[in-house]
């Protein structure tokens, strides 16, 4: 009696092709010879990604902060560390008050020019220095 319900697949790969393809990037990653992505994009949201990007800068600045203070702290110039860093809070304060200060000078020029001047002239009443 012959088998004729017996079919076999002309190569390994076919049984399990997961298997075949980790054990190809396997190899390749040994070799060197090409540079494997480990995952594939599939959810393309690029605000998201960029703000993981800056938390993460955020992150590495404050931990690289963190470590110059050790640092000085070891070396016996704490209190002028100390001194730079609320330096470096006031000024940073103040750049940001001035930021907030150029939006709203520019928000109430473009009420004037919409004609609402109420509006203009309530964001006015916020900003001393602006004189329009």
């Amino acid at each position: 009696m012959e088998d004729y319900n017996t079919t076999t697949f002309p190569s390994k790969k076919y049984y399990d092709l997961n298997a075949y393809y980790r054990r190809q990037m396997e190899k390749e990653k040994k070799k060197g010879l090409k540079k494997v992505l480990q995952t594939e994009h599939t959810v393309f949201n690029d605000e998201e990604q960029r703000r993981l990007e800056l938390q993460q800068e955020r992150d590495k600045r404050k931990e690289q902060e963190v470590e110059a203070l050790k640092y000085a702290m070891h070396g016996g110039m704490f209190s002028f560390c100390l001194y730079c860093m609320h330096i470096c809070i006031v000024v940073t304060i103040i750049a940001q008050a001035m930021k907030e200060q150029a939006l709203l000078r520019e928000e109430m020029a473009y009420q004037y020019k919409l004609g609402n001047f109420e509006a203009a002239a309530a964001i006015q009443s916020l900003d001393p220095d602006a004189a329009m």
